[in-house]
């Protein structure tokens, strides 16, 4: 009797491309292999899954503060350009420290709500302009500070040619600007200041920006332009852009030649004329919340906001309470996009510190740096990759995966799910070679890891099909 010949089934090999990046928007079947069904913490520019941005302390950065800002002027005792750091407390109460004396001392012993602030010379001398929601003007020298009483509550603020605009609450339909040359001056006459009223269906003016030869005024849905160069007889408005969405004040930037805002209809880029949606596929993962922070640094959009990722974990800051709990970090110039989940910034603010660029953020309760290297204040954060759940271009057979070959600078878990079934793999750091033998006609891939030094390079699947 001669030896029955039992054929050998032919394997295949599909290897995942390079990490590819998030769509939550379109339906898994018709997701390439690559793309992320799910994915934070992680950075995938190079095609590998590397540590995602976090946030770090830092030595300059002075316990208890919850704002940071960089007063530069020149100080006549040592006839030079000086650098000293300003920071609001949790009690609202604002500091600074010398660099030269190695101190720390008060501002004033107010408690102000959170600050903004703008470096400016005003009558040959360097202050910085400080504005708060509902309250007036204030301005410091370096050694006194003074409030403004004449000037209009302030919701937003911004320098252009001179003269100050800002928008208040008290007065939603209204932009109001100073003197030319004098941000203190709001006496409103035909050679000093005054005020624009947009009446029209944009809704409130809540923010406003200066950019390139244009102050635009960003409504609750639409942008409005000013041109508004010395002579005020000359200013002029022109409405540009309607939104379905209202626009989230807090989440504009200026970045570049371009400006970004998130709306309640999605993400959008402007160049100072038209508007265009980015991003779709995150349309439903980021949620229109007015609890945001934006800015702009290092070539990147960086924006705080909440994300609903529907699966049930807890990362960083979701473990307590918070307000947001996700940062989006944007590369205007490649598109480019990581997600970071489990901070709670309600702060950012690009800042130079001892000639070191920095990214200064508030998280919760703490400052520090935004750096990339996927931790919480050196708590390292979950980190997740998860795939579609796809037919690997076979729809009608079931494919059985044998092997699945992982090469890894961390230790990692690996996971193959086919919705009702799953198997989940520990995988050493170093080149493996994981045996799984799950079948399924339709399979979805998982890398998650919580250490940090990550380099977990795209993965080979060995498989069968009957």
């Amino acid at each position: 009797m001669s030896a029955m010949n039992i054929p050998a089934r032919t394997r295949y090999r599909r290897r995942v491309g390079g990490f590819g990046n998030i769509d939550v928007k379109h339906d898994e079947s018709v997701l390439d292999f690559s793309t992320a069904a799910s994915c934070y913490n992680f950075d995938l520019t190079s095609g590998a899954l590397r540590d995602g941005y976090g946030i770090a302390e830092h030595p300059m950065i002075k316990d208890g503060a919850r704002r940071f800002w960089v007063f530069r002027g020149y100080c006549s005792k040592h006839k030079q350009i000086e650098d000293q750091y300003v920071y609001q407390n949790g009690n609202g109460l604002l500091k600074y420290y010398d660099l030269n004396s190695k101190t720390t001392h008060y501002i004033s012993g107010m408690q102000y709500p959170p600050l903004d602030m703008l470096n400016y010379r005003l009558n040959s001398e360097d202050v910085l302009i400080m504005s708060c929601d509902g309250r007036k003007l204030y301005t410091w020298n370096g050694s006194i500070i003074s409030e403004h009483k004449e000037s209009p509550t302030v919701s937003s603020m911004a320098l252009h040619y001179e003269r100050l605009f800002v928008t208040s609450r008290d007065e939603p339909t209204k932009v109001f600007f100073s003197d030319n040359l004098d941000p203190t001056n709001w006496n409103m006459s035909s050679s000093e200041g005054g005020f624009i009223e947009l009446l029209d269906e944009r809704g409130d003016l809540n923010k406003v920006v200066s950019f390139g030869s244009y102050l635009y005024i960003f409504r609750d849905h639409g942008i409005s332009r000013v041109t508004a160069f010395a002579d005020q007889s000359e200013f002029a408005v022109v409405n540009l852009f309607t939104s379905a969405g209202r626009i989230f004040p807090s989440s504009i930037a200026k970045c570049g030649s371009v400006m970004m805002f998130l709306a309640s209809d999605g993400l959008y880029v402007f160049d100072g004329y038209e508007c265009s949606r980015v991003l779709h596929g995150l349309d439903g993962l980021i949620l229109p919340d007015d609890n945001c922070a934006s800015a702009y640094f290092n070539g990147k959009y960086f924006l705080s906001c909440r994300m609903s990722f529907g699966d049930g974990a807890t990362v960083g800051c979701e473990s307590g309470e918070y307000k947001a709990n996700a940062m989006l970090v944007y590369d205007t110039a490649t598109g480019e996009y990581s997600i970071t989940r489990g901070l709670d910034i309600n702060f950012m603010n690009a800042c130079s510190l001892v000639d070191e660029d920095v990214l200064m953020a508030c998280d919760g309760q703490k400052c520090g740096v935004i750096v990339k290297n996927g931790s919480r204040f050196d708590e390292p954060l979950a980190k997740h990759w998860q795939g579609p759940l796809t037919d690997l271009g076979s729809p009608d057979k079931t494919k059985t995966v044998r092997e699945v070959y992982v090469g890894s600078t961390v230790d990692c878990v690996v996971s193959l799910s086919s919705g009702e079934k799953k198997k989940s793999a520990a995988v050493k750091r170093g080149n493996r070679r994981v045996r799984f033998n799950i079948n399924a006609k339709r399979l979805a891939l998982t890398v998650q890891t919580d250490a940090v030094g990550c380099n977990i390079s795209p993965p080979t699947l060995i498989y069968t099909t009957t």
